[in-house]
């Protein structure tokens, strides 16, 4: 299969390749279904598909789709996996878990969040605990979810802040998640969503067995055209810092490092799966990383985002304003062009081969 093929128009064609491939391929196809449909009525589930030994030593997991326009590159990179024989063979060699469609209602719906307007980048946090707030989002809060999207009141409060306050400071603000206005950007919800019950329970069942796992989050938008971003949360003093940079080479950063912290990476969110491992896996030896394939600017992507959620709050879906949005937030999320999914390709079949590294060495 050409790479420019892996890729898919809608959720419903991506979910029927990846689940007929898994199946081709010898997968337990273990479907979540979620109580909602999608525009076309039709059905929207997480799915698993789970290769390999029940009791192999390691396992590789790979989820699409936590935003959901997002999942059209995770989609093709998983159904890319299945397509090659001899990578296919060796990811299998070990317990190996796809996970389609970690977001579906946002994938079916072109949304990065869910049902609920819940980012699930957000959602993966300890609720029992005390979580920290966002002064700067409650500060712009009205600026950055105005009911009047035009509002030029809004934009000036947007750029006095970033004026006062620096780049990094207004990225946090607007970026580092709030859970304060679940109509808002970035809303981490107050509980734990479908979404993370979900996955939380799929992976303890799935990976019973297995003591080290190795897990990647695709994802779009950070970033240049279609270069890899990628990303962990361990500092230098966790042996999981040196194993990932052994594997991967210095494009490996992570979010602990505070010196590396710049335009590129302006936040640590709170609630990242892949910050939760540890957490979700008790007593299991997990390294967790995202992907990020560059699209457009971050003005654009961000941009795109904003329009997104006042169209959900304030707008009107049908309208001619409420597609032009749509169609903006697919293409800064998803470039549909041969030479972005032909980068993609390339880098998603080098990441599989580091993971496969990283296992056989732990």
């Amino acid at each position: 299969m050409q790479s420019v093929d892996l890729f898919s128009q809608t959720y419903t064609e991506a979910r029927q390749r990846f689940l007929d491939a898994a199946c081709a391929a010898g997968a337990q196809i273990d479907s979540r279904i979620l109580n909602e449909s999608g525009p076309e009525g039709e059905e929207l589930a997480m799915d698993f598909a789970v290769f390999g030994p029940g009791g192999a030593d390691a396992a590789i997991v790979v989820v699409s789709g936590t935003h959901g326009p997002e999942g059209y590159c995770g989609s093709a990179c998983q159904l890319g996996w299945m397509s090659e024989p001899d990578l296919f063979t060796r990811l299998s060699g070990h317990r190996l878990l796809l996970v389609h469609a970690h977001n579906p209602y946002g994938f079916a719906w072109m949304r990065r969040t869910d049902a609920e307007n819940i980012d699930l980048n957000r959602n993966y946090v300890d609720f029992s605990s005390e979580l920290p707030g966002n002064p700067g989002y409650a500060q712009l809060q009205d600026a950055l979810a105005p009911e009047d999207l035009d509002d030029p009141q809004a934009a000036a409060a947007l750029a006095a802040y970033e004026e006062r306050h620096g780049k990094i400071a207004y990225m946090a603000a607007m970026m580092g998640g709030q859970r304060i206005d679940p109509n808002g950007l970035f809303f981490g919800g107050t509980q734990e969503s479908w979404s993370n019950r979900t996955m939380t329970e799929g992976l303890r069942r799935h990976l019973a067995q297995q003591r080290t796992i190795c897990l990647l989050d695709i994802h779009t938008g950070l970033g240049p055209y279609g270069v890899p971003y990628l990303v962990h949360g361990y500092p230098k003093e966790d042996p999981r810092f040196a194993a990932m940079h052994d594997a991967f080479g210095d494009v490996m950063r992570s979010t602990a490092i505070t010196e590396e912290f710049d335009e590129d990476l302006p936040v640590d969110p709170q609630g990242p799966i892949v910050l939760a491992m540890d957490r979700l896996l008790p007593g299991k030896q997990t390294y967790a990383y995202v992907c990020e394939f560059g699209t457009y600017s971050t003005e654009e992507v961000l941009g795109a985002h904003r329009a997104d959620n006042w169209l959900h709050a304030h707008g009107d879906f049908n309208s001619a304003k409420g597609k032009a949005i749509k169609s903006e937030l697919r293409r800064v999320m998803y470039p549909e062009f041969d030479d972005w999914k032909q980068m993609i390709w390339e880098k998603a079949r080098w990441c599989a081969e580091c993971m496969l590294t990283l296992v056989n060495r732990v």
